[in-house]
């Protein structure tokens, strides 16, 4: 069992992290296919469909998180999910395309997209093995006002380290970028 704070930060964070994917991905669709196809994983009929199927898991995925229904299954599910995508990213690491974008950057658009690394790959892991632990029981007990208030500056603090550490990977692929030759 786990500490029901913990649960429910682990919710908020990862709906609030599933929102702003399926929203990334749904406002710049043509982007996201055009990322899709860079990952060289999926024949081309099938682009499109990933670009509206995909937003459209992450928000219902969402959606679970808040909803408090079903949490071992919207845990499972998305942990999955961010395992597929490590997958994909590994994938092209292995073949050596380090220079196409990842396509998962939060509300900006695709050029501004973090260049594949295992970082990235570490990142997803990390974060499904958090939907994982978002999938515990959680203790019975009630949330008190400091508990409240101590969630809200968990979630903020999350969101701060999650940008400061999306923004290190873009810049490291940068600055990796400039120190190496492209094909």
């Amino acid at each position: 069992m786990i500490d029901p704070l913990l649960s429910r930060a682990i919710a908020a964070g990862l709906a609030l992290l599933l929102l702003l994917a399926a929203w990334h991905k749904a406002a710049a669709r043509d982007e996201f296919a055009a990322a899709l196809r860079d990952y060289q994983l999926l024949p081309e009929v099938l682009l499109r469909p990933a670009a509206m199927l995909l937003p459209a898991i992450e928000f219902v995925l969402a959606l679970g998180w808040l909803a408090g229904i079903g949490r071992e299954a919207v845990a499972a599910s998305t942990a999955a999910l961010l395992l597929v995508y490590a997958a994909a990213i590994a994938v092209n690491l292995g073949r050596g395309r380090v220079h196409i974008a990842c396509g998962c950057s939060l509300g900006g658009a695709v050029h501004r997209d973090a260049r594949l690394s295992w970082w990235l790959v570490a990142r997803n892991v990390l974060l499904a093995g958090a939907a994982g632990v978002g999938a515990l029981p959680a203790a019975d007990r009630g949330l008190g006002v400091a508990d409240w208030l101590t969630l809200v500056l968990a979630i903020l603090a999350a969101i701060l380290l999650y940008a400061g550490a999306s923004q290190l990977l873009r810049n490291a692929a940068a600055i990796a970028s400039w120190r190496t030759r492209r094909d």
